[in-house]
């Protein structure tokens, strides 16, 4: 009996890490927001076989909504409005455990949102904590120094090349902007512009990501980069239309690439980011123009598409279907120039770490942030098996 209770000590220290690998079920949500602007946005409503979903998409037709997978018993409804808002079901039981709803637009593409199905209760959007995660990061950003800042405008720091960034920015956001006097207005022409003209470098994520390829000034002059420099464009942007403005870094589930939902909370892709501050309503704002574009740069050629916007004001649920947020900063691109920039409010001391910007757009070791609290439960156990064995031998 003692050589068996030992046994599972020993087993218990050498298994920890797997089972601490593995999330809790996700909370269960049967209403899903896909965003908070009024001209792009639906409510997915999730009642035992049946998903009803409603919305409105100022500039594109709705053309249908559906469930991506076989459905037993399946029934569906769709109707839309002469103003462009639509009404759907789509009802039916389901042979796997998840599937997508998705809402097909006029241009061909669609807009897929992670849905759930559950014998005895039906269909629901899984909650997997990643949203209240992700938003505390932005209570608790932290603030990089302008000259550090300054290395994200241009690689080197070049003061010439920062002070022609910051004129470039300035004037496209003047462009942009015309007329408009909501920021929040403002930061949707602005996240439009980046999706539409600035394209995903497949063959620098590929081969090589350096400081020269996320810079604000190679982004702007070459219209193309990986997500931190499209993040880093589209957040000095709004810091030229006046602004506050935060990178999120991160990471994103592909299963594609071996990073299922499931295991987000654990394992991603690191990806970047950013939320602004949006003052009428007291909140931040979340947009993503890298998932938001459609075109890349790939083969040392050019592949422009239009752009599908869904990540500018996503809601926390829908963004925490395939992002999680580990960390914000506030960059401060216009620090040295802009008065305004000057005067944000400071809520966490200030710091000037190396831009870690050489990660972005690489898979991230599972578990990476919990290691140590692994490694520190595992040497507990090993140190009682230690002791239990030493005081079994003192009793003989």
């Amino acid at each position: 009996m003692k050589k068996k209770f030992i046994a599972f000590i020993i087993l218990t220290a050498l298994f920890i890490n797997v089972s601490y690998a593995y999330q809790e079920t996700p909370e269960r949500v049967f209403t899903l927001i896909t965003s908070h602007d009024p001209d792009r946005c639906a409510v997915l409503t999730a009642e035992g076989n049946t998903i009803h979903a409603e919305g409105f998409f100022k500039d594109y037709i709705v053309e249908d909504f559906f469930i991506n997978v076989p459905l037993r018993e399946m029934e569906s409804r769709f109707t839309r409005d002469a103003d462009g808002s639509f009404s759907a079901a789509y009802s039916g039981i389901p042979s796997v455990s998840n599937a997508l709803a998705v809402i097909k637009l006029d241009n061909g593409t669609t807009l897929n949102y992670r849905v759930e199905y559950s014998d005895g209760i039906g269909w629901f959007f899984g909650d997997n904590g990643l949203a209240e995660k992700t938003a505390a990061t932005l209570e608790d950003y932290r603030v990089i120094s302008p000259g550090v800042s300054e290395n994200y405008i241009s690689a080197g720091g070049d003061p010439r090349e920062i002070a022609e960034t910051r004129e470039i920015l300035l004037q496209i956001v003047e462009e942009i902007t015309v007329g408009l006097d909501c920021d929040y207005q403002k930061a949707k022409a602005l996240n439009q512009w980046v999706a539409d003209n600035i394209v995903y470098d497949r063959d620098a994520r590929d081969s090589d990501v350096t400081e020269y390829t996320v810079s604000v000034a190679t982004t702007l002059r070459l219209r193309r980069s990986v997500c931190i420099g499209i993040a880093n464009t589209y957040g000095a942007l709004l810091e030229a239309a006046g602004l506050k403005v935060l990178n999120i870094k991160g990471g994103i589930a592909n299963a594609l690439e071996g990073v299922p939902y499931e295991l987000l909370p654990t394992q991603t892709i690191a990806h970047e980011w950013v939320a602004f501050w949006f003052e009428a309503e007291n909140r931040w704002v979340y947009a993503d123009p890298t998932w938001d574009r459609q075109g890349y740069f790939e083969n040392n050629s050019y592949h422009y598409r239009t752009a599908v916007i869904k990540h500018f004001d996503i809601s926390g649920l829908a963004l925490s279907f395939d992002h999680r947020g580990d960390r914000a900063e506030l960059r401060q691109f216009f620090a040295q120039t802009n008065d305004e920039a000057e005067e944000l409010e400071l809520d966490t001391p200030p710091e000037t770490p190396p831009p870690d910007i050489l990660t972005s757009d690489t898979p991230e070791p599972p578990g990476e942030n919990n290691n140590f609290l692994y490694m520190a439960i595992g040497a507990l156990l090993l140190a009682a098996v230690i002791m239990v064995i030493i005081i079994l031998k003192y009793r003989k």
